[in-house]
């Protein structure tokens, strides 16, 4: 398709709205409308439209001038929810691999520079924040961030970081796009990915791909944990291993999805 076909077909209306329902979700509390036009850097009455429109068909809820999603958005995403549970069925792998360290394990996907839980260990933390499936964090600075970096095509890769500024999340965190990208083929020849400090002081994780059946990286799997627990030498002598190991047990799971002519993502 060429770009004056996109021009054509783009419904910008349609994109505003789900920008809006994304802004709203990403915020820990209800929001007012100036709020919503700045993070969606439009007109405060633009915003208004937008907010009274997802309020009639009953996504968004108002209440004295604060806005919030309901939990109908939710119904957006439960036909591919039902057709992608592959998250779902490999849970029980990242569990047992979190109890087995006793350190938190998840999964995550690639959105834009950002990462994206889809199944994780709730009951462990190392972050000032606890983190559940939805949560999301910079890819940059965490280890399954730069694994899933790593593991784009290099035109791809370039295109997603031409222009960013990477902001500075923990001590050791990667600002400038060179270094980045050197530790980047790093984590691509080694086939994982370390962060240490980067996301907050004292923070620790190694992270490997998940990958379906033709090859591509569809995924990461990672362990968490933090120096008052574990020295930085550990991840690779006694993490990387069973971390290994489990994540071949959800790749297998991955391809009985492909088996089946199931969708993965």
């Amino acid at each position: 398709m060429d770009n004056d076909i996109q021009k054509r077909d783009f419904a910008q209306t349609l994109a505003r709205g789900l920008n809006c329902l994304e802004k709203l979700a990403e915020t820990d509390a209800p929001a007012t409308c100036t709020e919503v036009a700045k993070a969606m850097d439009v007109s405060r009455a633009a915003a208004r439209r937008i907010l009274l429109t997802l309020e009639s068909l009953g996504y968004v809820k108002e209440e004295r001038g604060l806005f919030a999603s309901t939990p109908k958005v939710l119904s957006l995403g439960r036909g591919v929810l039902r057709r992608t549970n592959v998250w779902s069925a490999a849970s029980t792998i990242v569990m047992a691999l979190a109890d087995e360290l006793n350190e938190p394990c998840s999964i995550s996907v690639l959105e834009g520079l950002d990462i994206l839980f889809v199944s994780r260990d709730a009951t462990r933390r190392i972050y000032t924040s606890r983190l559940g499936v939805g949560d999301r964090l910079p890819a940059h600075c965490s280890a399954s961030g730069k694994m899933l970096l790593a593991s784009l095509p290099v035109s791809e890769l370039d295109r997603r970081l031409s222009g960013v500024a990477l902001r500075k999340q923990g001590p050791a965190s990667v600002t400038e796009i060179d270094v980045l990208k050197s530790r980047l083929a790093e984590a691509r020849q080694l086939d994982y990915a370390v962060a240490i400090d980067e996301m907050e002081n004292g923070t620790l994780s190694v992270a490997v791909p998940l990958r379906e059946k033709g090859g591509r990286v569809v995924a990461a799997m990672s362990v968490a944990s933090h120096k008052d627990r574990m020295a930085p030498s550990q991840l690779k002598e006694t993490i990387l291993a069973p971390l290994r190991r489990s994540a071949q047990d959800v790749q297998g799971i991955l391809r009985d999805f492909q088996d089946r002519n199931w969708a993965v993502l």
